[in-house]
């Protein structure tokens, strides 16, 4: 899947804007009772006061992350989505920062009483066939423990930095989740 939306396609806004895909981060979170839970994941019911309806395939979520694109199925009864975390648009250069993507998607504002075009166009890329998906821990996600019904970002503790397992976040260094659900262009 990685594959296929890094090279395999683009978003094309108003049928002018072209927005590629750069580095992309995985969110996937099982409702069921013992399934397997991505507490960082925004939209799931474990956030909410209550149950949130699910979204269909390809729905945009956008939250204080960036943008996340959907993948639910309501009937397993698991939630997953993929976050932008960077992209570049036409010919500018690679954009690291997922919140910017909101003014190159929304750049004329959001018009009333019209949807805006947002299109993927599948055209397989230039690096397509020498990409191979080699994922990578997320970016700044804590591995977390349940404890007291709750979940809680698990500290470094008294172990020494190590960037590969750790990362500093908000003045604390944290225990990095070592999910392999990022991926990015060869070029990255």
């Amino acid at each position: 899947m990685a594959k296929e939306l890094l090279y395999g396609g683009y978003f094309l806004i108003e049928g002018k804007t072209h927005i590629y895909l750069d580095d992309i981060e995985f969110y996937y979170h099982e409702e069921e009772e013992g399934g397997l839970k991505d507490p960082i994941m925004y939209h799931t019911n474990n956030h909410e006061v209550k149950e949130v309806p699910y979204f269909e395939i390809g729905r945009l979520n956008l939250h204080t992350s960036g943008i996340d694109v959907t993948f639910e199925n309501e009937e397993k009864r698991y939630r997953a989505s993929f976050l932008i975390r960077g992209f570049h648009v036409d010919d500018e250069e690679y954009d690291p920062h997922s919140t910017h993507i909101y003014d190159k998607m929304l750049y004329m504002g959001v018009p009333m009483g019209k949807a805006i075009e947002i299109e993927w166009i599948s055209k397989r890329l230039h690096g397509y066939e020498s990409f191979e998906p080699k994922g990578e821990p997320r970016q700044n996600v804590a591995e977390y423990k349940y404890e007291d019904g709750k979940y809680i970002k698990i500290e470094r503790g008294d172990e020494v930095f190590n960037k590969d397992l750790h990362f500093h976040y908000s003045k604390l260094d944290y225990k990095k989740c070592l999910r392999p659900w990022r991926f990015r262009k060869n070029n990255l």
